[in-house]
């Protein structure tokens, strides 16, 4: 008897594939246990569930893996393309982390065989299963491209929904695997597209994708992935114009944030003052014009925006003690303070291609070190002061609590020192 030999596995095949069809609101797929057969298909549907019994898991997958690799080594077989199809759709549900299986998947897609949209919707399926594959979410990128370099497509699409839908994926995806960073990175992707194929929305999706990520954040407090995500939105929010501002909030609500931030008792140069004035102000820069040609609101805006993450990681980190992602994501804020500073004080406006450069030659230069001094005498800013006083009082807390969160606090300290915002 041939090791692959197994005689349902064609109507098993054809159950699992029309309930994919006829259920357009299915929503995952899930291994369950079962001894045996007991005469009746191992396919279970319920609930907009796909449930297949245990037993028939590995002869079922020996059987599509043994078709398919026969297949793609024997170029000049032919094959029925809705077979190939039926095997990949066994294959991969079971295991998808096949390249292969999707280069065979993507060969049907362009050969007018198999339709983009159902493809997202089995690959929805394929992510509820398998959470953090990598291959389905390249898949699921590749569709989006596919259909988007169609002019035929293109001209009828719900862009918009189309890219919102796939934030729902990525947040189940994360939700159902922790630390889930194919997930995130998909959803990075998704914003970048949005930018590009739904320009006159994208402000609010950005600021709306800053509300979720925090509301997520706080219900994960472990999941340091969630908090890279908010790492690449503030480098999103720190490059918005002023149409951003006009469209999200206004623009004294950011004004009251950064005055919240500094807590000074005279608030009303930062309420009222010219942005660029109060820019020069906080950054300690009073030598700097005014320029014509820069957004001083979209740099208080984006200026805002980590102020407002600074306090809410302050406040996650009181009420949470001794979870590390909290204290990393502080020193990436950190991080971005020295940018932002040394930018403005070059540029008058905040380079965000400096936050990926290394900490250590942002300060020292490419010079004798000379920066580094100077960035030290100027370091008294209202700004860089406001947060070396939060700072100490996240630290002096941290020893109050003892434990590890002490632990935490003191490795953050020498970090600081290192970083040149010592306390």
């Amino acid at each position: 008897m041939q090791e692959d030999f197994f005689p349902a596995a064609e109507k098993i095949l054809s159950d699992i594939e029309i309930v994919l069809q006829k259920d357009p609101n299915l929503i995952g797929f899930e291994i369950i246990p079962a001894v045996d057969n007991e005469n009746k298909s191992p396919v279970l549907h319920a609930d907009n569930s796909l449930g297949l019994a245990s037993w028939s898991v590995k002869p079922l997958y020996r059987y599509t893996y043994n078709r398919l690799l026969e297949l793609r080594q024997n170029r000049n077989k032919r094959e029925d393309p809705s077979t190939v199809s039926r095997w990949l759709l066994g294959a991969l549900l079971l295991n998808p982390d096949v390249t292969t299986f999707w280069n065979m998947r993507r060969e049907l897609v362009r050969n007018g065989r198999l339709e983009w949209k159902g493809e997202l919707h089995f690959v929805a399926v394929v992510l509820y299963y398998k959470a953090k594959c990598f291959e389905a979410f390249a898949y699921r990128r590749w569709l989006l491209q596919f259909a988007f370099s169609s002019a035929n497509t293109l001209e009828t699409l719900d862009v918009e929904r189309l890219l919102k839908n796939e934030v729902d994926i990525s947040s189940m995806s994360a939700d159902r695997y922790a630390n889930n960073y194919h997930a995130w990175n998909h959803r990075e992707y998704i914003v970048t597209t949005f930018a590009i194929y739904s320009p006159c929305t994208f402000a609010s999706f950005l600021e709306s994708e800053w509300l979720t990520s925090g509301k997520w954040c706080s219900l994960h407090i472990s999941d340091y992935s969630g908090f890279a995500y908010r790492q690449f939105l503030m480098k999103k929010l720190l490059q918005a114009d002023d149409e951003f501002t006009h469209i999200t909030r206004q623009e004294m609500k950011f004004r009251e944030t950064i005055a919240k931030f500094v807590k000074l008792e005279d608030t009303a140069h930062i309420l009222t003052a010219p942005c660029y004035q109060v820019l020069n102000y906080l950054h300690a820069t009073p030598g700097h014009q005014n320029r014509h040609n820069t957004d001083y609101l979209s740099i208080l805006t984006g200026l805002s925006y980590w102020a407002e993450e600074c306090m809410f990681n302050e406040e996650l980190l009181n009420l949470y003690p001794g979870h590390e992602s909290f204290w990393y994501h502080r020193r990436f804020l950190s991080h971005l303070l020295v940018v932002m500073s040394k930018s403005y004080e070059r540029y008058s406006y905040y380079k965000t291609e400096l936050i990926d450069k290394n900490l250590h030659r942002l300060l020292g230069g490419e010079g004798d070190g000379s920066e580094t001094l100077e960035f030290h005498r100027r370091a008294q800013s209202p700004l860089e002061s406001a947060y070396r006083k939060r700072n100490s009082d996240v630290i002096a807390r941290a020893r109050e609590v003892g434990g590890h969160q002490n632990i935490m606090g003191e490795r953050f300290a020498r970090f600081l020192t290192s970083s040149g915002l010592e306390l």
